[in-house]
């Protein structure tokens, strides 16, 4: 299974401020800032998001219940060392009391005042770019075939009291899947298994909504959500194009079915 899926909800209109202004005016307020380099910031939705469009997402959608998002800048070219696993505090708004969720190990090297019991995975988030023309693409990742198992491997990280990776060098990593996540449309990205983003020559700015985690597993996540997922064009048919397969158009079907 793919470690996202696009999903038929606009963004159009989401955002009520000046993002990349409000960002900048803000560096004291930033979980990560690394001048010239890149940032990330977390904001309550009512702070960023018109209510109009958090209540669009609920009444097209009643599984996404928007409670904030992440707001992540990086610099043209500049490439994080390693890929992560997102974690929230187990006091975060998004956590369901009672769900066990999926993946929930953390590094064994926490330090005393990071208590691994005290966090929990976060299954997925919802995301787009603010630039109809970023070249970056995010990336999921596995261990290599000769490292230690993705728990080994983990180490805590805590940027701030809200922001906390369990992350690993990507030179220990290979590289599964990837997605150009895009800028008119929520993606639903998976973010309990090692992710990171593949930068391209452009600046990137990108939105993270993060919704009450309903479910405890992704597999479950995409069960929930399948009726807005993004189907691809089908093709094939009599009045489609050119069949890549011997006998489509001649038996009627379609490129999906065979």
């Amino acid at each position: 299974m793919k470690n996202w899926v696009r999903l038929d909800i606009d963004t159009k209109d989401a955002i009520k401020i000046d993002v990349k202004k409000h960002c900048f005016d803000n560096t004291e307020r930033a979980d990560i800032y690394i001048e010239g380099h890149g940032g990330i910031w977390t904001f309550g939705k009512d702070e960023i998001f018109s209510q109009d469009w958090v209540d669009y997402v609920k009444e097209t959608c009643p599984y996404l219940d928007v409670t904030g998002a992440l707001i992540f800048w990086r610099a043209p070219g500049y490439q994080h060392p390693g890929a992560h696993i997102d974690v929230a505090p187990n006091n975060s708004p998004s956590r369901v009391e009672g769900v066990e969720y999926e993946n929930n190990f953390h590094a064994t090297n926490a330090s005393d005042s990071m208590d691994k019991k005290d966090f929990y995975p976060v299954v997925s988030s919802y995301n787009w770019v603010l630039d109809e023309g970023d070249d970056s693409a995010m990336t999921w990742h596995a261990p290599k075939a000769t490292e230690n198992s993705t728990e080994e491997l983990l180490e805590l990280k805590k940027f701030t009291d809200a922001v906390h990776y369990d992350e690993v060098p990507l030179e220990k990593l290979d590289e599964i899947d990837r997605c150009t996540i895009g800028h008119d449309k929520l993606v639903m990205v998976r973010t309990n298994v090692l992710h990171n983003v593949d930068m391209g020559q452009q600046e990137r700015w990108a939105i993270s909504a993060r919704c009450v985690m309903n479910w405890s597993t992704w597999d479950e996540a995409v069960d929930c959500l399948t009726d807005w997922i993004v189907k691809p064009k089908e093709l094939g048919g009599p009045t489609g194009p050119d069949p890549t397969r011997f006998g489509t158009w001649e038996h009627k079907g379609r490129e999906v079915d065979f």
